[in-house]
């Protein structure tokens, strides 16, 4: 049978000490419990493990064996008895894996990485990664753990992900300056122009939705070109007479970088909603409990930001 830990501490402190005296008043007990704890460790062990020297209690070869397993386990005790474990951002160093489709990218990156900038003294151990994958593995990279943190919208992440609302986004019009419609676009001047659609059938189910109501709305020759990504979509429109339909919170920084018009899409279209997601196993780790905080914190200024709700299943 395994010494109990209190043995085990009376066995680390008689090593450090060398008397039974010391070692009671130090662990709060009477000599004469000491003495009878070392006499067990002497039967378990079948070695004396101290013998009298002067006033000292000398430990023989095999005690010195001990001393190093003995001090390993109670360290191991200790952690086990220290409650929850701490993520201090300032002082960690850490890369955290974000998967985002290009509008995320472009829209919600920036705003992350200039919220580590701006901590005190800068979080300078911290990395942020926009990670590149198949997103059919989506669910596995963020089990694997390649994965801290999807932003986004992803419907079919259902086994044993978590997820949490960031906000509710409508649609809005990116054009040229010298666009025939950049200072009024109606219903009836937006669907006799052309357009630049975005297919993402892989990484947004409800762009697809999005695409396909389009495709609906527009005659086959009022459709430019389609494009594989939000961005490559504003810059047709800003080199073309065609007009660019995408999230609005990704229109916003899109036509003042590009130095687009942006006016609010006259149709009516089913508004995007984003979240965080992650997994269970990832839940109530301290490194990304505090990262999931830190990107609701950093976005809650961004215009018509949600409070955010609750984590759920």
């Amino acid at each position: 049978m395994i010494p109990e830990l209190s043995q085990l501490r009376i066995l680390d402190s008689l090593l450090r000490e060398g008397s039974l005296t010391r070692t009671a008043e130090l662990l709060g007990m009477t000599q004469p419990t000491v003495s009878r704890a070392l006499a067990r460790l002497r039967r378990h062990f079948g070695d004396p493990l101290f013998v009298r020297s002067g006033q000292r209690m000398q430990a023989t070869a095999r005690a010195l064996e001990l001393a190093g397993p003995v001090a390993a386990v109670l360290d191991a005790a200790r952690q086990l008895d220290s409650g929850p474990a701490v993520f201090d951002p300032l002082a960690a160093t850490r890369s955290f894996g974000l998967y985002m489709v290009d509008g995320a990218v472009v829209n919600i990156l920036p705003q992350l990485l200039d919220g580590l900038a701006r901590m005190d003294n800068g979080a300078t151990g911290l990395q942020l990664r926009s990670v590149h994958i198949d997103p059919g593995s989506l669910e596995a990279q963020l089990e694997r753990g390649h994965v801290d943190l999807a932003i986004g919208r992803y419907p079919g992440l259902v086994n044993n992900i978590r997820q949490r609302k960031l906000w509710d986004d409508d649609y809005a019009c990116l054009m040229r300056p010298s666009h025939p419609c950049a200072g009024r676009l109606d219903r009836e001047a937006y669907i006799t122009h052309r357009h630049v659609l975005i297919e993402m059938e892989h990484t947004s189910q409800h762009n697809v939705a999005i695409t396909r109501k389009l495709e609906t709305l527009l005659e086959p020759t009022r459709i430019l070109c389609h494009v594989p990504s939000f961005t490559s979509a504003a810059h047709i429109a800003l080199h073309t007479d065609a007009i660019a339909t995408i999230p609005r919170r990704l229109a916003r920084p899109l036509a003042r970088d590009l130095g687009l018009v942006l006016a609010p899409a006259p149709i009516e279209l089913p508004s995007l909603q984003l979240s965080l997601y992650w997994h269970e196993r990832s839940h109530r780790d301290p490194a990304n409990r505090w990262l999931r905080e830190f990107v609701l914190a950093t976005l809650a200024g961004t215009p018509d930001a949600s409070a955010g709700h609750a984590d759920s299943a």
